[in-house]
């Protein structure tokens, strides 16, 4: 399986991002080193886009910070979402803490 270089872009900054979170939440139980994490995904939405759109397709700096901005908007709703999802499984017993930490 060959990876295109978009995908190398978001893959090392997925790693980037879970190691992150591995590192500040710490690995309490065994379920914390399963590979989803929150922050993985915000990285790589954020710095992953930027930095292919900046050594792929040589944009302006003016056009890599509007989609930078769109991005962090984008990762803003998907950490408000998480959350109320973390509260509302919550409620019901059930804890998704390992997914969202460091959140």
């Amino acid at each position: 399986m060959k990876l295109n270089k978009k995908q190398k872009f978001y893959l090392g900054t997925y790693l980037v991002g879970y190691a992150i979170a591995v590192l500040e939440s710490g690995v309490p139980s065994i379920i914390y080193l399963i590979p989803i994490k929150l922050f993985g995904v915000v990285l790589t939405l954020t710095m992953g886009k930027a930095l292919y759109l900046a050594d792929e397709r040589k944009i302006s700096f003016i056009s890599m910070v509007l989609v930078a901005v769109k991005n962090v908007m984008i990762v803003l709703l998907l950490i408000i979402g998480s959350d109320i999802l973390k509260d509302a499984l919550l409620l019901n017993g059930i804890d998704i803490s390992f997914i969202t930490a460091p959140f």
